[in-house]
């Protein structure tokens, strides 16, 4: 099994706009994977010209007023969400909650995130995050770069992103 990454030992620095608190899980050239806590009500960073996917994954979850007039609303766990980075946004929340993002710019990339068991193919640039269960060392919240194929014992969830390059977009 690859190396794993332990959310316990991410460092936690503010959101690009301040108003919150994050931890970064692996970055790249124009895609970032990374937990976020909401804690309050506040601004979401604008990140125009990205695509986001966000994940509930702990607390009551939020509702997020999107430029466009319509409200996107989170409040199940372990249910990915995509939609455009562009601001303004603002976060209600309902409690204070803990979120899995997936961002990638565009055009040049692009990502999936999907919820899963079992196994899971490897390939480039894409991560397994365990939401329930364990695997080997690796518990909640820990994350496992997918140099290779995994396979999830029975019970064990994952969150499955990966960002591919995307020069069609």
């Amino acid at each position: 099994m690859s190396t794993i990454i332990r959310a316990a030992d991410l460092p936690i620095s503010q959101w690009v706009n301040g108003a919150g608190r994050k931890a970064d899980i692996a970055t790249g050239d124009g895609w970032l994977l990374g937990f976020a806590w909401l804690d309050r009500d506040a601004p979401f960073s604008d990140y125009s010209g990205h695509d986001r996917t966000i994940l509930l994954l702990e607390g009551p979850g939020f509702a997020l007023d999107l430029p466009a007039g319509s409200t996107l609303t989170a409040t199940a766990r372990f249910v990915p969400t995509a939609f455009d980075g562009a601001g303004p946004m603002a976060c209600r929340v309902r409690g204070p909650s803990r979120v899995l993002n997936a961002i990638s710019a565009y055009p040049g990339w692009s990502h999936t995130m999907t919820i899963t068991g079992g196994a899971v193919p490897g390939g480039p640039n894409a991560f397994a995050t365990v939401l329930q269960g364990r695997i080997g060392d690796a518990g909640p919240m820990d994350t496992i770069p997918l140099t290779e194929a995994l396979s999830a014992p029975p019970g064990t969830l994952l969150a499955v992103v990966r960002f591919e390059q995307d020069t069609d977009r």
